[in-house]
């Protein structure tokens, strides 16, 4: 699959160029050679032409019990029948094979006919689908390709994502000597129940003995703990196998989601099951050590298969879909690896159903249903976007964030989330630091682009003409752009904080205030989301942002640090007040941010396709008023809007009237 032959055919999956051999011929990967095998044909008829389970010769039951009976006396002897067969399902095994579909030649891979014909489900043999076809291909070209380290698999429910891992444990490990296969799952008792036990014993138990090695059966025929193709060290339960003549010494274990239980092992395959809902384990940091296991002196020995649902994708979401950003095959660097090694497949929820006897999809007819079904839940924007989520249509869409427990308009966030993802961050906003003329302090400040830099300004702020309107009165510095522009801040105060504890980043925003003149409008202009090594840098940075854009800021004064800095620094007068305030900022309590969330659901329902930020669309989405700590960038924001004035927070002593500031400033 990864390397092209004369006279192969690419078939091209996700951007992966898989070679298939030559119509009727398989490639032998040891002899480098060529073998015309043909192509199998149930019938005549084009449309009576699909696939079908080769059968094992109808006899075979009564023959190899006669064959192991007189092997006792003659271990030499076989029975050529049951031998022509089982060099046949070896081949087919090992090289692949052809068949007619519909009227046309359809090679698969030697492991997913392994899959079809001898991996038996729960609910039986699989289905041949043409989904299935292109994800072996996309995997053989992954086992093939010697700068891969393996695939990341991602689905929605039942798609035999479980399964098919046991299948690509097993295959080299019940074929080659001292092959060593992992397993994690997102417990150790979903590692050992849902993958070692489904996914690999229980098909296992169902091969022909021609297929599994010798084994150890010291604690029974059915493995608990490990799969070893090592001879009994004492005498266990009888068992007729086929003995090849020597044990493998390889095996299939399992072990816990902990980052480092593989770690100094050596691993040739290995599978991470649900590591989409591993969330007490980032899976990017594990990732970063099982990658050690798969390879020895640099060079790629192992192959590893992530796979995950989509409904699975819970708080472990997060690092996946970093691993998934990191595991772009269009993406390489000078080796022509990827960031994580890894290469991603996808697999859309409308390719998932009603397959017809050829294993193709009605993709029509599916995408039919699910639109019809995400019609019915237009009135709940919250469960569609859920719904979406589960049931997608592209990767955007499967990485939509759980709209279920959201706040706002889960819909019109995640779309416009999925909006600015196509984009690149070059076409939205400028990256940098703005920083002080020459290093002097209170001078004018400037944009210096950075490629890491710790500001992101919208591409539509013209930064010559609104740098730097304040004017000096004394020692005093006063803002001029203060009806253009409002800043808000969820600043932290602590340079250190209590171990186990979250370390929050200092976070503001600028936002344009109506002009129906201007493109800004009503827009989020600039965006601050870090933490500095000391709170003091941090505030020095707000002072920056105010003074280039000539406004105000508003900020939480349960934080008191960003205020004192501000006042000890001279610049007083770009601390906002709200009206009947006596002091500078706001007061953060369960009554001051229900109305600040207010402020955001009105934002998001008129303007949320004017979110340029992606970190501020991902903390909407994920916002919970009653844990406020951990969303920096979504309480920045909505100071910045009661900062912007269309609602009142109100002091002591109007606690049960909200004005709005109409009332207060007549337009």
């Amino acid at each position: 699959m990864y390397q092209k032959h004369e006279n192969s055919k690419q078939y091209v999956v996700h951007g992966l160029p898989c070679n298939i051999p030559p119509k009727g011929m398989v490639y032998n990967y040891n002899t480098k050679k060529h073998k015309h095998y043909g192509v199998v044909r149930r019938s005549s008829h084009r449309i009576h032409q699909f696939w079908e389970r080769p059968l094992r010769p109808e006899d075979f039951l009564e023959r190899r019990k006669k064959e192991i009976f007189k092997q006792k006396t003659e271990p030499q002897f076989v029975d050529l029948k049951l031998q022509a067969y089982r060099n046949r399902e070896w081949d087919r095994r090992l090289y692949g094979f052809w068949f007619s579909n519909k009227g046309e030649a359809t090679y698969i891979t030697g492991l997913h006919y392994f899959y079809l014909t001898h991996w038996r489900l729960d609910t039986g043999y699989p289905d041949f689908r043409i989904p299935d076809m292109e994800f072996f291909y996309f995997l053989e070209h992954c086992i093939q390709d010697p700068n891969c380290l393996g695939m990341m698999e991602l689905t929605k429910r039942r798609q035999g994502k479980t399964v098919r891992a046991g299948a690509f444990l097993y295959d080299l490990t019940s074929r080659a000597k001292n092959i060593y296969a992992g397993i994690q799952s997102k417990t150790l008792e979903d590692s050992k129940n849902n993958v070692f036990a489904k996914g690999v014993i229980m098909p296992f138990k169902q091969l022909p003995d021609f297929f599994v090695p010798v084994y150890d059966t010291e604690k029974g025929i059915t493995p608990k703990s490990e799969l070893r193709f090592f001879k009994s060290n004492k005498r266990g339960r009888h068992v007729e196998m086929y003995d090849p003549g020597s044990e493998l010494e390889s095996s299939v274990t399992f072990k816990s989601a902990d980052p480092y239980s593989y770690d100094g092992m050596k691993l040739h395959r290995y599978v991470a099951d649900e590591c989409g809902k591993t969330k007490d384990v980032d899976v990017y940091e594990r990732h970063q050590v099982v990658q050690f296991c798969l390879q020895l002196d640099g060079e790629i020995i192992g192959k590893a298969l992530y796979t995950t649902t989509v409904e699975e994708m819970e708080q472990g979401g997060d690092d996946f879909k970093r691993l998934w950003d990191a595991s772009d095959q269009d993406v390489k660097n000078k080796n022509n690896r990827t960031i994580s090694g890894l290469y991603r497949y996808f697999l859309p929820a409308y390719r998932t159903l009603y397959y017809d006897k050829y294993g193709y999809a009605d993709e029509e007819r599916g995408k039919e249903f699910y639109m019809n079904e995400r019609k019915s839940l237009e009135a709940d924007p919250r469960a569609l976007a859920s719904y979406i989520r589960k049931n997608p249509f592209t990767i955007e869409e499967a990485f939509w964030i759980e709209g279920e427990s959201c706040l706002f308009d889960a819909m019109k966030l995640n779309k416009q989330l999925e909006n600015i993802v196509w984009q690149k961050p070059k076409q939205l906003y400028q990256q940098g630091e703005l920083l002080w003329n020459r290093a002097e302090k209170d001078s004018i400040v400037i944009f210096a682009p950075r490629t890491n830099g710790r500001f992101l300004i919208s591409n539509k702020v013209d930064i010559l003409n609104y740098g730097n309107a304040v004017e000096t009165r004394g020692t005093k510095k006063f803002p001029l752009n203060k009806t253009k522009f409002i800043a808000g801040a969820d600043p932290f105060d602590h340079n250190i904080v209590a171990k186990g504890s979250r370390m929050s980043d200092g976070a503001g925003y600028v936002y344009a205030k109506f002009d129906a003149a201007s493109e800004l409008s009503e827009m989020f202009v600039c965006e601050y989301l870090h933490r500095p090594q000391t709170s003091d840098m941090y505030y020095e940075d707000m002072i920056k942002m105010c003074v280039f854009f000539g406004c105000q800021i508003l900020s939480e004064n349960n934080k008191i640090g960003l205020i004192k800095y501000f006042e000890s620094r001279g610049y007083e007068k770009f601390l906002m007040k709200l009206p009947n305030a006596r002091t500078f900022g706001v007061p953060a309590n369960s009554k001051t941010h229900q109305q600040m969330v207010e402020e955001l659901e009105v934002y998001i329902y008129e303007n949320c396709e004017k979110i340029i930020y992606k970190s501020l669309l991902e903390d909407l989405l994920k916002f919970d008023i009653n844990n406020t700590t951990k969303f920096d960038a979504a309480m920045a924001a909505g100071w910045t809007l009661v900062g912007a004035g269309k609602k009142r927070i109100y002091n002591k002593k109007e606690q049960k009237k909200l004005y709005d500031i109409r009332e207060i400033f007549p337009m």
